[in-house]
């Protein structure tokens, strides 16, 4: 369904009337008062991603190598995921704006095609294809990919309102084919169409899927969805949390934000767990928005403002070692990096300026690394007077570039080595 893309400028900053996080300047993650507590975690921090840092030592300095796209590598990369021996790239031309959506696949030196969900020959009224993968996850050994914007507002398979999808490869993350035109007819168009296959699981009611994450033993799926009082296009259009019934291999709504969402449209963007709690990115089509983003204990959901204005867009959360890091574009254009060890006294980390906006931050090797849209930095947040070091830098200003809230360049570790996915061409490239 072919959605106008959010609005770029920011408007002014109702009041929240949130719980607010604290921001400091200063000061190292050494372990706060909350680590201290005797209660046990029930589940790990982040994702179920399984992570291999590589062995050895961060390099001082180097450069990223373009290994090369395929024909069906559209023009970003979101997201990159290593799995079962493979390295998988999720990409899109511009999301929840303009059709494609391809997953392609890193093994051995050779790029392949693993999934195309551009559905060719179809008309391209109301979406004739998926727009955008923006997210993978390797979850319970498989790969669950959800489609940002699906077509035509969905096909009806669970009912004649709107709908989306999650798609699912197997063990070996291979993903089944579109099933084919001339098996399947629509009867609402008369026409016969391409569908997602049978292992993709519906959202039903939901306009946009954004995220998937298992949080409390249940996969969940973050949205933008019409609530099960209203009707499509018309009335609420909240941002939304969606469990899955297993059973019927299917999502169903949960829990929407805000609770009154008849003036405007929200969505519930990136997620990750972090004690005990779920965090999900805030996206609003508007940007009125005074909060960052929602936490949610599996019972309740709220919102959280950190940043001045509020509304801040997320574009990446990561854990590493009881910390939890967080990207952001605010409200005012700037980008962001922050992190917390209680998810209430937040501590903003400042890249040079001239390292333009951060994009994403991920263990290798024996430390951190933050790639921004002009460098790539070793991160010591213990060393407060200098908690970034640079170990490359770069003038061009599309490959790297950190300009689309849905999409920011991603890193990966696979096989020991870093990999970054472009968005100027939808290439891979190699740290070396």
């Amino acid at each position: 369904m072919a959605c106008d893309r959010p609005a770029a400028a920011p408007l002014a900053a109702a009041d929240s009337g949130s719980d607010s996080g604290s921001v400091t300047d200063s000061g190292s993650d050494s372990d706060s008062a909350a680590d201290s507590g005797t209660v046990a975690q029930l589940e790990p921090d982040g994702n179920d991603d399984p992570e291999d840092p590589g062995a050895g030592k961060l390099p001082t300095e180097g450069h990223f190598t373009r290994v090369g796209r395929t024909w069906l590598s559209l023009s970003r990369i979101c997201d990159l995921k290593p799995f079962d021996g493979a390295l998988y790239a999720a990409h899109a031309y511009a999301p929840l704006g303009v059709d494609g959506a391809t997953i392609t696949r890193y093994e051995h030196g050779k790029l392949t095609v693993a999934f195309d969900w551009n559905r060719p020959g179809e008309p391209t009224g109301g979406g004739g294809a998926g727009q955008g993968f923006i997210r993978m996850h390797a979850i319970g050994g498989r790969l669950y990919v959800p489609d940002a914007d699906p077509p035509y507002d969905g096909f009806g398979i669970v009912d004649q309102g709107t709908e989306g999808y999650v798609f699912v490869s197997d063990e070996h993350g291979v993903f089944a084919k579109a099933l084919n035109p001339a098996k399947v007819d629509d009867e609402r168009t008369k026409k016969q169409h391409y569908r997602p296959p049978q292992t993709a699981i519906v959202v039903p009611r939901a306009y946009h899927d954004l995220d998937v994450v298992r949080f409390q033993g249940k996969f969940w799926a973050s949205t933008g969805s019409v609530p099960p009082t209203e009707h499509a296009w018309r009335g609420s259009s909240p941002g939304a949390l969606n469990v899955l019934d297993e059973a019927k291999h299917r999502f169903s709504y949960v829990v929407g934000y805000p609770d009154n969402a008849n003036s405007d449209v929200w969505r519930l963007t990136f997620m990750t767990r972090f004690r005990d709690k779920l965090y999900a990115g805030i996206q609003e089509y508007y940007p009125r928005e005074t909060n960052d983003f929602v936490v949610f204990d599996g019972t309740s959901l709220g919102g959280k403002r950190i940043t001045p204005d509020g509304g801040a867009e997320t574009l990446r959360w990561y854990t590493d070692r009881g910390a939890l890091y967080w990207i952001t574009i605010d409200k005012d254009g700037s980008g962001h990096l922050r992190t917390t060890r209680d998810g209430e006294t937040w501590r903003a980390i400042e890249l040079p300026q001239a390292a333009g906006r951060p994009a994403d931050v991920i263990r290798f090797r024996d430390g951190l690394v933050v790639l921004a849209e002009h460098g790539l930095f070793r991160l010591d947040t213990a060393n407060a007077s200098q908690p970034v070091t640079p170990i490359a830098t770069w003038d061009d200003k599309k490959i790297f570039a950190t300009d689309d809230i849905f999409c920011a360049p991603p890193l990966a570790v696979y096989e020991g080595e870093l990999y970054a996915g472009s968005q100027k061409d939808g290439a891979l490239y190699r740290f070396d």
